[in-house]
Order: C-alpha cells, then sequence, then structure tokens
C-alpha cells in the first residue's frame, strides 16, 4: 500500500475483518497502530472462543483477555494447575468474570488434576466461590450449549444441582454435558445421590461423559425417544463396580445403536483393579465401542480383550492400556502361554484399529511385528516402550525374560518400519510418564490430558 496511508481512516468493519485473519499474538500488536485500531480490537466478533491458561507464561496474557472480552465470549476453555494456589486464585477471579457473561455457549474447565488443592482452612471456602461462580453463570447464560467440569471432584459432588439448574435454564439448548469423575482409589470411595433422570429432560443432548455408577438402562432408553437429539458419543467412567450395580442390557445397547447407528463409546479405567476383573460383565456385543483405556488398573483382564476384540471388530479405534514398571515389565497375568496373543489378534480383528498403546507390560518382539503387519499404515500410533519388549530365551525350561535393547537385532525395528510404512522406535524410558516407573509420582500426569480431549467441543 502507498505510503502516507491513513490507516485510522479505515472503515471499523474494514479493521475488524483484517484483524480477524490475525493470530492472536499479531491482532495485540495491531492494537498498537492507533488509537481507532485500538478501539477494534476487543470487537465481539473477533473474540468468540478464548483459552485461558493460567501458567507463569500466559497469566498475564489470559488476565488480559479475562478483564477485556470475559463477558462476551461464547467460549471458554479454562486451564489452570489446580494444585497450584495462585492459578486456582486466577481461575477463582476469571469465573467471577464469567458468571456475568450472557453470550457464554461453551464453558470447559481444564485442570490439572481431579482435585482442586488448597490450604486445609481455605479448601471450603474456595470451592464455595467456584460454586457459587458456576451456579451464576449458568443462570446468566443465555444458550449454554457445552458444560465440562474436568473430572474435578470436589465439584462433581454437587452435580444434582448444578443439573438441576442447567435443567431449568438450558434443557432445549445443552447439546454436551461431562460429568465424569476420576477416582485415585477405586476402592474406596461414596457414590453421591444424583437424579439420572434430569438427565432425560436435555432435548438436544448428543455427547455426554457419566461415571459408570450412575448408567442404566432407563438412563440410556431416554436417547431413544425420537422427539429429542441422537446421542452421538457416551463416555464411560469405571472405578469401583458394585454387586448391586444392575447391568446393562445388550438389547438396550442394541435398541440405541439402532436408533443412533453412529453413535460411540468410550470407557476409561483409572485405578479400577475391579473395573477391570468385571468388564465382561460391563462389555457388550452390542456396545459401539470406540476407545478403550485404562490406566493403573494392575493387571490387564485377557478374556476381556479378547471379548472386545471379538465383538467390535468394526468399530473399535483405540486401545491404551498403561501400568507401572517395578522390576520389570508385567505379563499378561502370567499367562505367558496364551497364544496367540490377544493384542495379535485384536491387530487381525479390528479393521478401524488406529492407536494401540500398551506400557507396563511385556510384549514379545515377533507380536509386535504381526501387529504392524497386521495393521500396516492405518494403524497411526503404535506404542510400546524399549524395556517392555521380550523374547524366549533358549533355555530347557522355556522360560520368558525381558530383553534389554541391545540384543533387538536391527532386522527387528526395520520390519516394524517397512509394515507400518514409516519409520518406527519403541518408546524410550525417559518418555514414558513418571509414574509408570515411580509409585509416588503423580499418575494424573499420565492421563488427565487424554481425560480432558473427551471432554472437549
Amino acid at each position: 500500500m502507498a505510503a502516507g496511508t491513513n490507516w485510522a481512516g479505515l472503515p471499523s468493519v474494514i479493521i475488524v475483518d483484517i484483524v480477524s485473519y490475525l493470530s492472536l499474538e499479531d491482532r495485540l500488536k495491531s492494537s498498537s497502530i492507533c488509537k481507532r485500531w485500538r478501539s477494534c480490537l476487543f470487537h465481539p466478533t473477533l473474540w468468540q472462543n478464548v483459552l485461558f491458561s493460567f501458567d507463569k507464561k500466559d497469566r498475564k496474557k489470559s488476565n488480559f483477555l479475562a478483564a477485556n472480552c470475559g463477558r462476551f465470549i461464547r467460549e471458554a476453555v479454562v486451564k489452570f494447575n489446580s494444585r497450584d494456589a495462585t492459578e486456582v486464585r486466577e481461575c477463582a477471579k476469571l469465573l467471577d468474570i464469567l458468571s456475568k457473561n450472557k453470550n457464554l455457549e461453551r464453558f470447559s474447565l481444564q485442570p490439572s488434576s481431579c482435585h482442586i488443592v488448597w490450604s486445609e482452612q481455605e479448601t471450603e471456602h474456595i470451592i464455595d466461590n467456584y460454586l457459587d461462580n458456576i451456579e451464576e453463570l449458568i443462570r446468566n447464560a443465555r444458550r449454554l450449549s457445552h458444560f465440562s467440569l474436568g473430572c474435578v471432584e470436589e465439584l462433581l459432588v454437587h452435580s444434582n444441582s448444578l443439573v438441576q439448574l442447567m435443567v431449568q435454564h438450558h434443557s432445549k439448548n445443552l447439546k454436551s454435558l461431562h460429568l465424569a469423575s476420576v477416582k485415585e482409589d477405586s476402592e474406596h470411595y461414596g457414590i453421591i445421590e444424583f437424579d439420572t433422570s434430569l438427565i432425560c429432560s436435555f432435548q438436544c443432548l448428543t455427547k455426554l461423559s457419566i461415571d459408570y455408577d450412575y448408567l442404566t438402562n432407563e438412563l440410556l432408553h431416554n436417547f431413544t425417544d425420537i422427539r429429542k437429539s441422537k446421542l452421538e458419543k457416551l463416555c464411560i467412567h469405571i472405578h469401583g463396580i458394585s454387586p448391586e450395580h444392575e447391568i446393562v442390557t445388550n438389547a438396550t445397547w442394541r435398541r440405541l445403536r439402532n436408533y443412533s447407528p453412529s453413535f460411540e463409546v468410550t470407557v476409561n479405567l483409572t485405578h479400577s483393579h475391579h473395573g477391570v476383573a468385571a468388564l465382561l460383565d460391563v462389555l457388550q456385543p452390542c456396545m459401539p465401542l470406540t476407545h478403550f483405556r485404562q490406566y493403573f488398573c494392575s493387571h490387564i483382564n485377557v478374556a476381556a480383550i479378547d471379548f472386545i476384540s471379538t465383538h467390535f471388530n468394526d468399530t473399535l479405534k483405540t486401545v491404551i492400556i498403561m501400568d507401572d514398571i517395578q522390576d520389570q515389565p508385567m505379563l499378561y497375568d502370567e499367562r505367558t502361554d496364551v497364544y496367540p496373543d490377544p493384542f495379535v489378534m485384536l491387530a487381525w480383528r479390528c479393521i478401524e484399529l488406529q492407536e494401540l498403546s500398551i506400557i507396563g507390560y511385556g510384549i514379545a518382539d515377533g507380536d509386535v511385528i504381526a501387529i504392524a503387519r497386521l495393521r500396516g499404515d492405518t494403524l497411526k500410533k503404535l506404542v510400546v516402550p524399549l524395556s517392555c519388549i521380550y523374547t524366549s530365551n533358549d533355555s530347557e525350561d522355556d522360560a520368558t525374560e525381558i530383553i534389554p535393547v541391545r540384543c533387538i537385532s536391527d532386522d527387528f525395528f526395520d520390519k516394524v518400519s517397512k509394515s507400518l510404512n514409516r519409520s518406527w522406535w519403541p518408546v524410550d524410558d525417559h518418555e514414558l510418564p513418571e509414574a509408570v516407573f515411580d509409585h509416588m509420582a503423580d499418575a494424573e500426569d499420565a492421563y488427565m490430558e487424554t481425560l480432558l480431549d473427551d471432554q472437549k467441543v
């Protein structure tokens, strides 16, 4: 453009249109051109979706955005370290601002932990502050369509009252509701009273995350009501399983799947030894299982893996199994004689499989090659640690041992890479979450990000 152009003389609509093509950083820089450009910086159309992050690097920017556009943005994703007092405090301030936003449509918490940690004397006060602001947010927002509490236990214990409030204000608008939790001790926890019939009041709900404790046949039957939107995604978090819990029948899953052919189910287990043991009571042939993940559950239910590969061969896309490694990786419930390997059978049967991660358990080098050959380049992600690859030795008792990396031939890596049609190498130990090797480390670092991805818009 020619020198001497009067940038301040451009119509506001043109300035806003120009700025809309810029990145966040460039938008802020453009505000220094002149007073007129600065006045257009926070036009509502430019700030519909904002990620607020309160780590040290982004805190100043997030506070600036909160002060200037927190009252009119349409989507707020709040990422914070819930174990850091400063970040917890800054998040509370943001919630106070968002609670007055009438335009807010999508709200998501993304904490680093399933708990909000504060000083012992003030924990109750800060949680009350969070709840008051979230309740006010629900009341003031005109059309709330997405709501996620980010697995925060201290907030989820109030699910019943929060959902009641959403039914009052957003029964015709809410499309995505995420109430699933994480229990670090799945054997000892109280089941909070929650009236699942409230969920039946939402007319447009298409995505739901919920604990298995509250999953019933009646709840799922609600999603076959022709007057309501079809359920597209259901995410189930399994902790302990009560003997009194009703079994969700295969007939229920068949009915729901027939009504919603594109319906997908995700099953997540964290620290759930009993949940893994009882998987065959949970899984049903007509459940359209798409993603299966288990973290730090102490063992693999081989029969369940075989069931999964047999019945979900046309829906399963992801299998992630992660456990800690003590002296050496575990074997599948010490059943080293299992042949063929259950994960090889999984790769053979499940034609939609795109991601397979096995961490903490020994897997034979030949089985890794077989998995790669069976799925080829359709397997977008194959995660196996170097320290978990083993082979059978030549001793008379045919014992199985975990072999060191240096003993694995280059031919092994070449075969896997050729089958996957890309360069492949097992994961080094230093790339794994700390909790894999240190049982005292915070395991949430290994799975929270993945679980929160399930709850994104």
